[in-house]
């Protein structure tokens, strides 16, 4: 890390900290500060004139005023500020539109404001001083961290749209970039393999302190390409070279400035012959004091990889609840997934996700009334222009820091599936599968458990992609035991950790539905385009089968049935979340 970084986190980080902490003691106070805030500043906005902004004073008035919102009840505004018509949802204009496709598959466009901007820029600072203080060793070198490109296509009115991760990344003031492996222009390369080596390449030639990206399964796809390029990316770095076979432009090229540094070329010699041959980060880099991503929700398949990749095994901290329209949570320690609401950025209120009902809007709960244990719907105000948004997100308190809540992610909130009332959730399915195939954890990359009626019996059958053929091969023998076994102990549990009715069998009596359970296998092939978040859902590779109201809103994910029709499937429990790399994380 730069000189400068450093003396920015010794001199900052333990102010920083020490402020958050001062505003969790009092949660409710600084809602109801930002609140005022937010509404204050855009009450003369099309939205704000139509739902009185201006004569709110508190939450309780903003609940009976304002609706609940989805994406469909912004739109309008945001199509229209796209197209250039001024003071829509925020009277500061949005600098960059982010797209995510969400659940549904449809591109959506979430505004974001140089306020919204700043306040989760904020969020990732607070983020970088916790670790500080609890690790100093991440001064010790550079930060590699992954982004999307940020421009992607431009609004009518000339706005980029595209990834806020990129975005951040270019505009970062220079002290705060200066802290970083690369610059922004390897993620602007067109070509994922060259984008990825680039990256790989520039960061070999440095000491890296600390990685951090969203997904866990970025990590899992630089290691592999560490490990794949081992060779080219010595010769490179002994060279002072980007090797001609990479698809990067010209200028780019001539603007690396790279240099023959053979000494640390023979030190990656010595790191891969101790990897069996291979570089692996871990040994690549011998000075990373710490790693940054997700580690909740469903990606534990790729944490298991981890002790491969880093045999000193170093401290992962989650990066906290953190979506395209928010950054909702602060973790603060290495220990589990739970991260502080970010009372002082957002204004969240919150709905039980064992609440079936449609959300009222006036009973939404406010962060300060929310139990540990329970789980919740998510809904969010912010300075960007979103207001009392469905994130349509679970989460779970699992403590609190002061007087604020600890947040967990648990899952997208319409991971559901249900036969009979029994509401089979995503990560139950997968407590399933990590369970009934611990012996092959880190061997798979994909999970669909497909509900069909078999006879008038309800069954799922669960598919499961492996690495190679003779993992795959011995998967089915020991898979049924597994699953019965933790069908009998688990699987009726809901998500607020209630019984759930159980589905009828021909026998007349009752069981859990995943007892009735089949499974097929298969060796991974040709990499596909996926999603790269913690949805059940992948718009890149889903089919749409007939949607069932009794059966929630889980996509298909299974090969077409041979004669080419639609699966009868309508869940799907999804893990390879940006795998490939051919959609990283935003």
């Amino acid at each position: 890390m730069s000189r400068v970084g450093r003396l920015l986190l010794w001199t900052k980080a333990p102010r920083t900290v020490k402020r958050f902490n001062r505003i969790c003691e009092d949660p409710a106070r600084a809602q109801d500060r930002l609140l005022r805030r937010i509404l204050r500043a855009n009450a003369g906005t099309e939205f704000g004139r139509r739902h009185g902004f201006a004569g709110i004073t508190t939450l309780q008035e903003f609940q009976r005023k304002a609706p609940v919102c989805g994406y469909e009840d912004l739109e309008p505004y945001i199509d229209a500020a796209m197209r250039g018509r001024p003071g829509q949802l925020t009277e500061e204009p949005p600098v960059l539109f982010t797209t995510t496709s969400g659940t549904t598959g449809a591109r959506k466009y979430i505004p974001m404001t140089r306020e919204g901007k700043r306040a989760k820029s904020h969020l990732t600072w607070l983020w970088l001083c916790g670790l500080y203080r609890d690790h100093p060793g991440i001064v010790g070198g550079r930060i590699l961290s992954v982004v999307s490109p940020e421009v992607e296509s431009h609004a009518p009115n000339g706005v980029p749209c595209g990834a806020e991760s990129g975005h951040a990344y270019r505009t970062m003031p220079g002290p705060v970039r200066s802290m970083y492996t690369a610059p922004y222009g390897v993620f602007a390369i067109e070509d994922y393999e060259a984008r990825y080596y680039t990256l790989l390449r520039l960061a070999a030639g440095q000491d890296i302190s600390l990685i951090a990206t969203v997904n866990p399964s970025t990590i899992v796809l630089l290691a592999d390409r560490l490990a794949e390029h081992t060779e080219p990316i010595i010769r490179d770095v002994r060279d002072g070279s980007l090797s001609p076979d990479v698809a990067a432009p010209a200028a780019f090229r001539s603007s690396l400035h790279l240099r023959p540094d053979p000494e640390r070329a023979r030190r990656l010699e010595q790191a891969a012959a101790s990897g069996g041959g291979v570089l692996r980060p871990g040994l690549a880099w011998p000075r990373l004091a710490a790693v940054g991503c997700w580690k909740g929700g469903t990606v534990g398949a790729y944490l298991a990889r981890f002790p491969t990749y880093f045999p000193h095994d170093p401290p992962v901290r989650d990066l906290g609840y953190y979506a395209t329209e928010l950054r909702g949570s602060v973790p603060l320690r290495d220990e589990g997934d739970a991260g502080v609401v970010a009372v002082a950025t957002n204004v969240l209120e919150f709905r039980p996700a064992d609440d079936g009902r449609d959300p009222d809007g006036r009973d939404l709960l406010p962060v300060d009334r929310l139990e540990v244990g329970r789980r919740y719907f998510v809904h969010v105000t912010n300075a960007s222009g979103l207001y009392r948004y469905d994130m349509n997100d679970i989460v779970e308190v699992a403590g609190h820091h002061g007087r604020t809540p600890l947040i967990r992610f648990v899952q997208k909130g319409k991971g559901v599936v249900s036969f009979t009332g029994e509401k089979l959730y995503e990560v139950q399915v997968l407590t399933a599968v990590d369970q009934a195939l611990t012996p092959l954890r880190g061997r798979y990359h994909f999970i669909a458990a497909v509900a069909e009626l078999v006879d008038g019996t309800p069954r799922l059958v669960f598919l499961v992609e492996f690495d190679d053929p003779s993992a795959a091969g011995t998967a089915p023998r020991s898979w049924t035991a597994s699953t019965r076994r933790w069908a009998t102990r688990t699987t009726s549990t809901g998500p607020s950790g209630g019984r759930c009715a159980t589905a009828p069998r021909s026998s007349g009596r009752s069981a859990p539905a995943s007892t009735t359970a089949t499974v097929a296998a298969w060796s991974r092939a040709a990499s596909a385009p996926t999603a790269s978040s913690r949805s059940c859902a992948s718009p890149a590779t889903r089919r749409s089968p007939p949607s069932s109201p009794r059966t929630g809103t889980w996509s298909a994910a299974r090969p077409p049935p041979p004669d080419g029709g639609v699966p009868s499937a309508v869940a799907t429990a999804h893990r390879r979340a940006g795998l490939d790399g051919r959609r990283p994380a935003r």
